[in-house]
């Protein structure tokens, strides 16, 4: 798990001082084993730690709380961008053998290839953007990843005997609406939780 240097850092004083939790101790030893430079220098700063951060020695339960969601925030966005973009591009390789050819399964239908090839697309591209953010992703920008993204998709077209044919809609009469429904679902989710978080915020 790739945690945040500086949300590490929040947690020392409450590790090196036996006050910290019991996830809070395994989220620090896990970072420690995976850098164990990190842990040399830490443990060598002693109890001040003023070397890696100005930060009082002693951290009340709080705080130390705000840390842990913090750090499992972060983890869990990560970590499940990651699974779905490996899924969604494992599945564009799925295919069988028929009269001793390859067949490859979702693109028999090239519309299909090409959703789930931007789906995975897209989650990859969320999964490197995480990468760079030292912040859980709230919800309502999630969601707002999501909706752009289906929204684009619905906009999707070609130029075939000179006319526009719109992807989603085209040889497939049910396919474009509900990508359509999920999308309006989408769009309503990011309002919501928006509005939720500015009334958090007041």
């Amino acid at each position: 798990m790739k945690l945040e240097r500086e949300v590490i850092v929040d947690l020392l004083p409450a590790y090196f001082s036996g006050e910290a939790s019991a996830a809070t101790r395994v989220l620090v030893e896990e970072y420690f084993r995976e850098h164990p430079e990190f842990e040399q220098y830490a443990r060598n700063a002693g109890s001040s730690l003023e070397t890696l951060k100005a930060a009082p020695h002693y951290v009340d339960a709080e705080k130390e709380k705000l840390a842990f969601e913090r750090v499992r925030g972060i983890t869990e966005t990560r970590t499940s961008f990651l699974w779905m973009a490996i899924v969604s591009t494992l599945v564009l390789f799925l295919f069988r053998i028929q009269n001793g050819k390859i067949i490859w399964i979702l693109w028999l239908k090239p519309m299909a290839g090409i959703l789930f090839a931007g789906t995975a697309a897209f989650l990859w591209l969320l999964y490197f953007y995480t990468l760079r953010k030292n912040e859980p992703l709230p919800a309502h920008v999630k969601f707002l990843w999501m909706a752009i993204f289906y929204t684009v998709l619905l906009f999707l077209f070609k130029i075939e005997n000179h006319k526009i044919v719109w992807l989603m809609f085209d040889h497939d009469s049910a396919g474009g609406p509900i990508i359509a429904f999920f999308t309006a679902g989408l769009w309503a989710c990011f309002f919501y939780q928006r509005w939720q978080r500015k009334r958090q915020d007041r």
